[in-house]
């Protein structure tokens, strides 16, 4: 059951180091993302496993940062137990 996902660049991480990040100013760089809630649970709740591509179509069209922008899909979920 996926209970959250977003897509975009929340914080500063490996590949951009806070010194880097704050030469860099605007909410299209860091703190800009989009709830993907429903378009990560119709791809994979219900299911036994999923795998979602990052870049993905779906995720790309809500452009949630600058085009270029490298961005990150986090998603949490729980296990829960089914009837076949």
């Amino acid at each position: 059951m996926v209970e959250e996902a977003l897509y975009g660049r929340r914080r500063t991480g490996k590949c951009i180091s806070a010194e880097q990040a704050s030469k860099l100013h605007g909410p299209e760089y860091f703190g800009c993302y989009a709830n993907v809630l429903h378009i990560v649970s119709r791809k994979c709740s219900g299911r036994k496993g999923c795998e979602v591509s990052v870049p993905d179509s779906d995720l790309e069209q809500t452009m949630p940062c600058l085009e270029g922008l490298k961005m990150f899909l986090e998603v949490r979920y729980s296990c829960v137990a089914g009837m076949i």
